[in-house]
């Protein structure tokens, strides 16, 4: 039977419109991450201290998912590799201390990274900020990696204004390299020096929002300085001391209300970058996660006066105060949001999760530890990881596993024998500190902009404070703070019980056979290694040479080799190794 004109018209419209709708509900999300630098557990006020408000962090969280048993590497460059290939530092050569400026060690070029892998998924890719994972060649540096535009600084950290870092000379241990570290992609950007780098960072990232093609997907991963010490290790910047001394003169330290301070700014950049993906209309399909990349450096090498307060441990160890991490997500995409998600999840895990959103098979990511998450937070569902390897350091000497869903913790050694294994930080839980601000959360950016969004469950006070109980951990420390757990021979930690790691249980009877357990998996995983690839400081990469700016000095060929004619390089080269042999 003939159609009339009129029912073919309404039929094509109904497959034109079925078209339409399946093409939007395809459309590959836009992917932000926000990535903090040393930043403890309880130095967010949604963990239950009242010391440094994040109102944006906590209301992206608690509009969307909190992952309480979160868990990172000890240390940058081990995070950051972690976090880009999916794999386990120690498969490779990462696993050991942090990349110095004028060290001559990277990513391995025959593993691709996220931005690699979303660029062939049609993705616009850009990194703000820091990259620390290697720079002694172009071919190690970001925009040779993936990442389309890299604006910020290639090493560990940077003034907070003058954007320079110092490292020991290799040759004379009383004399410095020091050289300016911010570029766009190659270009120093020498005119941009004494702007402050957690608004400047922040600046450049709306830009490349606001400039982006919405049509196409979006890859931004801001990755601040905040709140690592910045120049030559001690250094913690902020704008204007004078107002950051008034305005948080109930917390007794000066070094503290400097941190509290940046930490503060670095939260209110969190709103802008919501807020302006709103403006753009990119938020209604947008994946915002929000990260530190390991625990506070209470004291010592880098010290930064931040908290992992209640836990045991700084950065550098595997205790839960170096590696336990904050994390908060959100997406309009998510089918189950406002809940604290309890399942056992990895850095590296956030690699085949974004993928398979982005419409990717996690099958072709070959060879990676990491495992899909997106059920899991997107629906809470059940997790398939069972453990974390936490490390294996062989340069140092010590290394970890979590396992049985994240119960038994084992350690076989400690960090220089115990060097950060105390308990530290403060609690902002005393009577000095203000109340907890709920309409500072309410009235934030990040929440009046998600707010917007059709179909979002208004967030309350009631809800806000049910949410944050359940997130904030009690004071759970062992009296004595002298017992620093070297576990040379080994400990075991049952971290529901005792989170804060006061009871060695090596030696329980009934627990035999969770130690041989894990103990086997950890000495499988030690067959695997590669081993550590640390290096002295290069000679070459004196910043004298290069107008005082760090800048790439080698040339390398697909293999990571340096390539040189030059018969004085070769002799300089030999020279390092047989000191790298030495020391």
């Amino acid at each position: 039977m003939w159609l009339s004109t009129s029912a073919v018209f309404v039929l094509f419209s109904q497959i034109s419109v079925a078209i339409t709708e399946n093409t939007k509900s395809e459309k590959k999300p836009h992917i932000i991450i926000i990535l903090a630098d040393d930043v403890g557990w309880n130095d967010f006020s949604l963990h239950g201290s009242n010391q440094i408000p994040t109102p944006n962090i906590d209301a992206l969280g608690f509009n969307g998912v909190i992952l309480d048993k979160f868990y990172t590497q000890q240390t940058c460059t081990p995070s950051r590799a972690a976090l880009l290939t999916g794999k386990y530092p120690m498969r490779l050569g990462l696993q050991g201390t942090p990349i110095d400026a004028g060290e001559n060690r990277s990513l391995p070029f025959n593993t691709p990274t996220m931005a690699e892998h979303l660029k062939k998924l049609g993705y616009s890719t850009h990194l703000v900020g820091k990259w620390h994972l290697g720079a002694a060649c172009k071919k190690h540096t970001p925009t040779k990696r993936g990442f389309d535009t890299h604006f910020g600084y290639w090493e560990g950290y940077v003034g907070y204004f003058s954007y320079e870092i110092n490292v020991t000379s290799p040759i004379d241990a009383k004399k410095n390299f020091s050289g300016f570290d911010l570029h766009d992609g190659f270009q120093p950007q020498w005119q941009l020096q004494g702007q402050y780098a957690t608004e400047l960072f922040a600046k450049k990232s709306l830009d490349i929002i606001e400039k982006h093609d919405t049509s196409k997907p979006l890859f931004l991963m801001l990755s601040h300085l905040a709140g690592h010490t910045g120049h030559d290790g001690t250094e913690l910047g902020v704008p204007n001391k004078t107002r950051t001394d008034e305005v948080y003169s109930y917390i007794k330290g000066s070094e503290r209300r400097s941190y509290a301070d940046l930490i503060n700014i670095m939260d209110q950049s969190v709103g802008e970058v919501v807020q302006k993906l709103s403006v753009r209309g990119m938020l209604e399909n947008s994946i915002i996660l929000f990260f530190s990349d390991n625990g506070a450096q209470t004291e010592g090498m880098f010290q930064n006066f931040g908290s992992s307060w209640p836990f045991r441990g700084l950065k550098f160890t595997l205790f839960e105060g170096g590696v336990r991490g904050t994390a908060a997500i959100y997406s309009p995409l998510f089918e189950k949001k406002n809940y604290i998600n309890r399942e056992l999840i990895h850095i590296t895990d956030f690699l085949p999760t974004f993928y398979r959103a982005a419409g990717g098979n996690v099958k072709d990511l070959e060879n990676i530890d990491g495992i899909d998450q997106w059920n899991v937070i997107s629906k809470n569902e059940n997790t398939a990881r069972s453990h974390i390897l936490l490390n294996i350091d062989d340069f140092s000497g010590y290394s970890g596993i979590l396992g049985f869903e994240g119960r038994y913790k084992l350690l076989n050694g400690s960090f220089k024998d115990g060097l950060y294994n105390k308990y530290y930080g403060e609690s902002g839980r005393n009577s000095e500190n203000p109340t907890y601000n709920i309409s500072s959360i309410l009235t934030s950016p990040t929440n009046i902009a998600i707010q917007k969004l059709k179909g979002m469950k208004q967030l309350d006070s009631q809800k806000i404070l049910q949410l944050r109980k359940e997130v904030t951990l009690d004071s759970c420390r062992s009296a004595n703070n002298t017992d620093i757990f070297l576990c040379n021979d080994l400990c075991l930690f049952d971290i529901y019980s005792d989170p804060c790691e006061t009871t060695n249980l090596i030696k329980d009877a009934d627990k035999q056979k969770i130690v041989n357990n894990l103990k086997e998996k950890l000495d499988n995983y030690l067959t695997k290694i590669v081993p550590a690839a640390n290096k002295l400081v290069d000679v070459r990469s004196d910043p004298n040479k290069f107008n005082n700016t760090w800048t790439p000095w080698l040339i390398c060929n697909k293999n990571n080799v340096y390539i040189s004619n030059n018969y004085i390089d070769k002799i300089i080269n030999f020279y390092i190794k047989c000191l790298s042999l030495i020391l």
